[in-house]
């Protein structure tokens, strides 16, 4: 448009063409690349679509093995773009996490003949404008047979999400799944678990979905988790049945790290689980959260389970 004159001041509007971007977007690649060539960070540059076709096209990235695009402005037409970049085809970890991409361009992406992505093992889609129509798509597209982390939490992926993702036959390697501030409640945690997946699972992050008693106790008795590590149950309404069948289940005696604060059990669920007599494994307990800050908000940790956030420190309330 130009010129736009206001008051006293002016100022040009006017957007640049994709070769007075060019070097601007090369400079920052360049930048990006100079401590370690396979680790690309652009995160919160507001890049759109004219950036990532720049990017897309750069022959610096060709050795790019992270590429963190988080907080940006990319949408539908950027994702088509990125996903079909021949220079991003040794790509194993992408950050998209809170753009504007929608389930149009998921679709898209888990429908195309052309994409050339397929070695990701690690992807990141949350807070972005997505729900089950195109997760479940993306759950079941053969365009990512590498992927081993997926978070798609932040959105709104429900049951239906969790079912896909329990039944899924394109995802053999997946072992770390993020579902945080989703709908899932306890009929999807049952369709999660049932299927061959989750016995590959080591970590899962269900943070303030709507799992309630019925949700942790279905959990602690899904014989399919012998794997799992990391488990993050905080904020789901559990009271004192799910605590208590938590500390007393034999199928998470792997559970190195478990997350369950910000819930509604008493001293009784929260003495059932740091009394625990087969969570044998576990390193870090958070029972209530707020122990960066107040330590005295850890009243049930047994002393030798360490604080996430400090792990020189050692609760000494027994």
């Amino acid at each position: 448009m130009g010129i736009i004159r206001g008051g006293d001041a002016e100022y040009d509007d006017s957007k640049p063409t994709l070769e007075e971007l060019a070097p601007k977007v090369e400079q920052a690649i360049s930048n990006g690349l100079e401590s370690n060539s396979t680790i690309l960070k652009l995160a919160g540059k507001y890049y759109s679509t004219d950036e990532i076709t720049l990017l897309a096209q750069s022959e610096q990235v060709n050795q790019v093995r992270v590429l963190d695009l988080g907080d940006n402005q990319i949408g539908d037409e950027a994702l088509k773009i990125l996903s079909e970049s021949s220079q991003l085809s040794n790509l194993e970890e992408l950050k998209l996490g809170i753009n504007f991409i929608t389930d149009k361009g998921v679709k898209e992406w888990a429908a195309s003949l052309s994409a050339t992505l397929g070695s990701i093992k690690t992807l990141i889609l949350s807070d972005n404008k997505l729900t089950d129509d195109s997760l479940v798509d993306l759950v079941k597209s053969s365009n990512f047979p590498q992927l081993e982390s997926l978070d798609i939490g932040w959105m709104e992926a429900g049951n239906k999400t969790a079912e896909a993702l329990g039944s899924s036959e394109t995802l053999p390697r997946l072992k770390k799944i993020d579902l945080e501030r989703s709908y899932i409640d306890a009929e999807g945690v049952t369709l999660l678990l049932k299927g061959e997946i989750s016995k590959n699972l080591e970590e899962l992050s269900l943070v303030a979905n709507k799992l309630g008693d019925l949700g942790a106790k279905l959990i602690a008795d899904t014989p399919n988790l012998k794997k799992l590590k990391i488990l993050n149950l905080s904020q789901n309404m559990i009271g004192d049945e799910g605590a208590e069948a938590i500390g007393c289940s034999t199928h998470l005696c792997g559970l190195t790290h478990l997350y369950i604060g910000r819930n509604s059990f008493s001293p009784k669920g929260a003495e059932a689980i740091h009394q625990t007599k087969t969570l044998t494994q576990l390193k870090t307990l958070v029972l209530q959260e707020g122990v960066e800050t107040t330590p005295d908000l850890v009243n049930y940790s047994r002393p030798e389970l360490l604080r996430p956030d400090n792990p020189d420190l050692v609760n000494p309330e027994v």
